[in-house]
């Protein structure tokens, strides 16, 4: 093939693929900024409040991470049909997702309405105690709806969608300032609740998503015609639903082993006392937001590979995945040069603590040196999934950040068996470095056999 027609070949791929992610990315932050939000606004009522709400929201994350991850499963398999261009199972998927989301919505809902068992456990004060549960019991009543909002969103993101997600993300983030107020400060007949009106307002505007996102594709010319809400099918285990938790439970499992490595590791340190938590705290708060791009690269490149997958298209998935790849990296160098190089500029936006700036400075340095890993491997995970291949990512994730990440961390920051002296909590980044960077070999190797067996090519 010439190399003009080649170039050209990558420049549209690549258009493609931004038009895709550059709306996640955007929705992501826009979801990221509710928490943002809460915690400022609660934040000005009082100490108690703020720690409530970092507490609840901890609680409430992995419930939230298990129902996500099963139902984004739909976005490979709607990508697929769609490549395959079998558009009953696009209807198919959309109603049978919608039906597995009920279930998912109102267990989640049930479990964060009794969690006195676990707040028992943290020998919290008692005002934290009662604003952590009321958060959670409030906020429990959005659950349902966010789970049935999910699955439009990804159904519409499988149809290669991007934009409803963030203006709808926006639209979430805009009122939900308001909300707070009236609900956190109280207002006329309105009396405040503290942070527990966070969960007031987040379980409104959950709702409030699902009814913009039910009517979008109820209306929309893109999407009416194969939802055909109309003709709503009575749930069936065998057409939708075995197929979404087939390729959902481990996929979303996998989520949660990368979730819970960096909830566990601030478990770890809690004895290290409080300038290193607040040091890894600042360090992880980043880092989060920064995954946000190379995350939202990846869940553009399972829409990509899983439709070129349902055309049976070997080139295409190579195009796609060249591209990607390529973009993955690329971004995973970019992230890198900002940790380390703007790492003082960046920890001082947190604090202005001495000793706290000194060690968030020095585990952002930990950070540069995964970034490129870290994006390698969820651009992997993200094809792997539009290739319909989400068991082995979930055992690759268990081993790496629980059996290297998190027990290897442990290792170097608590004994001297392979290090000189025990290393603290950068014991624990430099299990993350590791952990990450067998995913991305892993995730890779996999990737490699899975486009073998999936088109018998050598």
């Amino acid at each position: 093939m010439p190399t003009q027609i080649r170039l050209a070949q990558y420049k549209k791929e690549a258009i493609l693929l931004t038009k895709l992610a550059f709306p996640i990315l955007l929705a992501q932050l826009a979801l990221t900024a509710l928490g943002v939000v809460d915690t400022i606004m609660s934040g000005w009522v009082g100490t108690d409040d703020l720690a409530a709400i970092g507490l609840g929201s901890s609680i409430m994350l992995p419930v939230f991470m298990f129902s996500t991850g099963v139902l984004l499963a739909i976005t490979p398999l709607v990508a697929k049909s769609l490549g395959e261009n079998r558009l009953e199972s696009l209807t198919v998927y959309v109603q049978q997702g919608l039906w597995l989301s009920l279930p998912l919505g109102l267990l989640s809902m049930l479990i964060l309405m009794d969690l006195d068992w676990v707040l028992n456990q943290l020998n919290l004060s008692p005002e934290v105690f009662q604003l952590t549960k009321d958060y959670l019991f409030y906020i429990a009543f959005g659950l349902p709806a966010i789970a049935l909002y999910q699955a439009l969103r990804f159904f519409w993101e499988g149809l290669g969608t991007t934009l409803p997600t963030m203006w709808i993300s926006f639209f979430a983030l805009l009122i939900n300032i308001p909300l707070n107020a009236l609900f956190i400060y109280g207002y006329g007949p309105i009396d405040g609740l503290g942070a527990a009106g966070c969960g007031v307002a987040s379980s409104i505007v959950m709702w409030l998503m699902l009814l913009i996102g039910a009517v979008y594709v109820a209306k929309s010319s893109h999407t009416a015609s194969l939802a055909k809400f109309s003709k709503l099918a009575w749930p069936k285990w065998q057409t939708g639903i075995q197929d979404i938790l087939n390729l959902g439970i481990p996929n979303s499992l996998a989520l949660l082993f990368e979730v819970s490595l960096f909830s566990f590791i601030a478990l770890f340190i809690a004895q290290l006392g409080a300038t290193v938590i607040a040091g890894h705290q600042i360090a992880i708060s980043f880092t989060s937001i920064a995954f946000m791009v190379p995350l939202s690269l990846a869940m553009a490149l399972t829409v990509r590979v899983g439709s070129a997958y349902g055309q049976d298209s070997y080139a295409n998935v190579m195009l796609s995945l060249k591209v990607g790849l390529g973009f993955a990296l690329l971004l995973g160098l970019f992230l890198s040069v900002i940790s380390y190089g703007f790492r003082n500029q960046i920890v001082s936006i947190y604090s202005n603590d001495p000793e706290v700036l000194i060690l968030a400075s020095a585990l952002l340095i930990f950070a540069a040196y995964y970034q490129v890993f870290d994006s390698i491997q969820v651009g992997c995970a993200g094809a792997l999934r539009g290739l319909h291949d989400t068991k082995v990512t979930m055992v690759v994730t268990f081993i790496s950040y629980w059996g290297v990440g998190l027990a290897g961390g442990y290792v170097f920051a608590y004994t001297d068996w392979i290090v000189a002296e025990p290393m603290g909590v950068k014991g624990f980044w430099f299990g993350i470095i590791l952990g990450l960077l067998l995913a991305a070999i892993l995730l890779s190797l996999r990737l490699k056999y899975m486009l073998k067996s999936r088109f018998h090519h050598e």
